[in-house]
C-alpha cells in the first residue's frame, strides 16, 4: 500500500473537507463533455491548481475507461519508473491495476516504489478520479525521459500493452508551466505576467497541434516542469487517435498572491 504522502499540505487531509472542495471545483469547472483520451492537469496544491485540474475532469467525467494511466512528473531521480502498490488517500484506497502495471514491467519499466512514495504529482490526481469515477483501477509512473526517442517508445508500450489486454485508457499527464523566478533560478526578463504567459502560450499551442517532439525539445530550454509526462501523454493520445487538444483553463500563482516575483503557471487541456 502506498499510503497518502502530501494530504495536509497539497489538499486538505480531512475526507468531508476534501470532498467538498473538489465538488465545488468541479462546479465552477468549464461544462465540455468530447470523446477525449488524456487530460493535461497540474500538480501544485489545490489552493492555486484545484480550480485549473478540475476544468480537465471535468471534461471526461461523462466517459467510461477501464485504466487511468497517471503519468506523474519525476521529483526524485532522472527515471522512469512504476508502482505496483495500491494507492491511499483520505477518501480511500484506489487499486492498481496490477495486470496491466506487470506487462509494461515485462517491456523493461522499472518498479520503483522508493521514487512513488513521495510523489506528489500522481497523489494530487487521484481524489478528484475518486469523487467523479467508481471502482477505478490505476497505473501509477512518474517519467523522466532524456530525449524525445525514449519518450515515444515509452509511448508506444503504452499502446501495446493497452491493445493486448484489451484496455480502454486514459491518459492523465501531470504537469506544471513555467516556472519564474530567483527561487527557481529562472530569471531571463524582468518580472511579468505577460511574459510568462507568452512562454506557456507557445507551449500549449504545441500541445494543441499534438506537436510531442516539438514541444518536448522547446521545453528543454525554459522551466517548464512536466515535460516528459507532457509530451509522453501527447503521444499516447495522438497514437490512439486524438487529432487536437483544448486549452480549458490558464492561470498563474501570481494570480492569487499578487507577487509575480516568484511565481508558477498552470494549464488543464483536454485530448481528443
Amino acid at each position: 500500500m502506498r499510503e497518502e504522502a502530501v494530504a495536509g499540505q497539497f489538499y486538505p487531509e480531512d475526507p468531508k473537507e476534501l470532498k467538498e472542495d473538489i465538488l465545488k471545483y468541479l462546479r465552477n469547472a468549464h461544462k465540455i463533455s468530447q470523446k477525449s483520451y488524456g487530460i493535461i492537469v497540474p500538480h501544485a496544491g489545490y489552493s492555486f491548481s484545484g480550480q485549473i485540474a478540475a476544468n480537465a475532469y471535468n471534461a471526461i467525467s461523462k466517459q467510461k475507461f477501464d485504466t487511468f494511466i497517471i503519468l506523474g512528473t519525476n521529483h526524485s531521480s532522472n527515471e522512469t519508473s512504476i508502482s505496483l502498490e495500491d494507492f491511499q488517500t483520505p477518501l480511500g484506497i484506489v487499486k492498481n491495476d496490477k495486470r496491466f502495471s506487470e506487462e509494461l514491467v515485462k517491456l523493461k519499466i522499472e518498479v520503483n516504489e522508493k521514487d512513488q512514495a513521495l510523489e506528489h504529482s500522481i497523489e494530487v490526481q487521484i481524489p478528484f478520479l475518486q469523487i467523479l469515477f467508481h471502482n477505478i483501477k490505476i497505473v501509477p509512473m512518474a517519467v523522466s525521459f532524456s530525449d524525445f526517442k525514449e519518450c515515444k517508445e515509452f509511448s508506444e508500450k503504452i499502446i501495446k500493452v493497452a491493445e493486448k489486454l484489451s484496455r480502454k485508457i486514459c491518459i492523465i499527464s501531470s504537469g506544471d508551466l513555467t516556472h519564474y523566478g530567483p527561487y527557481y533560478n529562472y530569471t531571463p526578463f524582468n518580472p511579468g505576467r505577460s511574459k510568462v504567459y507568452a512562454i506557456d502560450r507557445k507551449a500549449m499551442d504545441l500541445i494543441s497541434e499534438l506537436r510531442a517532439k516539438e514541444f518536448f525539445e522547446y521545453c528543454k530550454n525554459t522551466t517548464i516542469c512536466g515535460i516528459s509526462s507532457i509530451s509522453a501523454g501527447i503521444e499516447i493520445c495522438r497514437q490512439l487517435g486524438a487529432k487536437k487538444s483544448i486549452i480549458l483553463k490558464y492561470s498563474n500563482s501570481g494570480d492569487l498572491t499578487k507577487d509575480y516575483d516568484n511565481c508558477v503557471s498552470y494549464a488543464s487541456l483536454v485530448i481528443g
